[in-house]
């Protein structure tokens, strides 16, 4: 694990469907942060073709060896880079997608879970639903992928802490919602609270990385942020305006608050399991 992680949080807009017009503010985003002595950069969801794609999306679904897709490859030999794809399986199923790049290669992937129908929300008529969280080693430490809906379940961080992440970095498109006269949307206060919460729970760093600009009538409010494992904000990006903001997360704090609160170490896997095998199990029967 390296002590210190240099990260840049890629605070973008899209144009919505253009995947190559999107790469091309990818590429620049990565060249400032390999200047900036970054070792990893992270772009919101489905940064390389926007949200509201709809029926498009099965013309922006790309298998995950595209050719497009080997520039990033290379650029990851110099600074690792987490980005939202639309992603064709060998099945032919479509995945909203986070793909991990590093020296050269697609580390991993995480397969978006949730998928909020609800709303002005409709993934999936679009998207198929994974049905896991796993951690992940890198040259960076053991980490974890989130995608926006994922994180408003509190047992896929709780789980992703227990395969030993110690850092989950959550991408989103979070559209603005409920103004009033606080400069901060409700939802957003909303979003900051749970990530400030899974911190604390998890005693993880928490890295939230979310879109601005405005499409399809939706208008996207930014705001990414990183919470260290004390669940104290030590980055923030402004609201609705594009950033690259670079922050620093120090391993030390790490293990000085896994030391100091153990609550992760205590967390009993055997009864959460009984007792939510239970519950499954009265579900099924009801």
């Amino acid at each position: 694990m390296k002590q210190k992680i240099r990260i840049a949080l890629a605070q973008i807009g899209n144009v919505l469907g253009d995947i190559d017009k999107n790469l091309e503010t990818h590429y620049q985003m990565i060249e400032q942060a390999i200047d900036e002595k970054c070792d990893l950069i992270m772009f919101p969801e489905l940064s390389l073709t926007g949200y509201s794609l709809k029926d498009a999306v099965y013309d922006a679904a790309l298998f995950d060896n595209d050719a497009k897709y080997d520039t990033l490859k290379e650029l990851s030999r110099h600074i690792s880079i987490v980005t939202g794809v639309v992603e064709l399986s060998k099945n032919y199923e479509i995945f909203n997608s986070a793909f991990f790049y590093e020296d050269g290669q697609m580390l991993t992937k995480h397969r978006k879970v949730y998928l909020p129908t609800y709303g002005l929300f409709e993934e999936k008529r679009y998207f198929s639903s994974a049905n896991r969280f796993r951690a992940f080693d890198s040259k960076l430490g053991r980490l974890g992928l989130l995608i926006c809906e994922d994180v408003w379940h509190p047992s896929s961080s709780i789980i992703l802490s227990q395969d030993g992440a110690s850092v989950i970095l959550t991408m989103a498109a979070g559209v603005a919602r409920g103004f009033n006269t606080d400069e901060r949307p409700e939802n957003v206060q909303d979003w900051e609270s749970i990530n400030r919460a899974l911190s604390i729970f998890t005693t993880s760093y928490i890295v939230f990385v979310n879109r601005v600009g405005v499409e399809d009538g939706l208008m996207y409010w930014g705001g990414s942020e990183i919470y260290d494992p004390h669940g104290r904000r030590s980055v923030k990006a402004s609201y609705f305006e594009e950033n690259l903001v670079i922050g620093e997360m120090d391993m030390l704090k790490l293990k000085h608050s896994r030391i100091t609160s153990t609550v992760l170490s205590d967390e009993k896997l055997t009864v959460d399991i009984e007792e939510l095998s239970r519950i499954h199990a009265g579900r099924k029967n009801y």
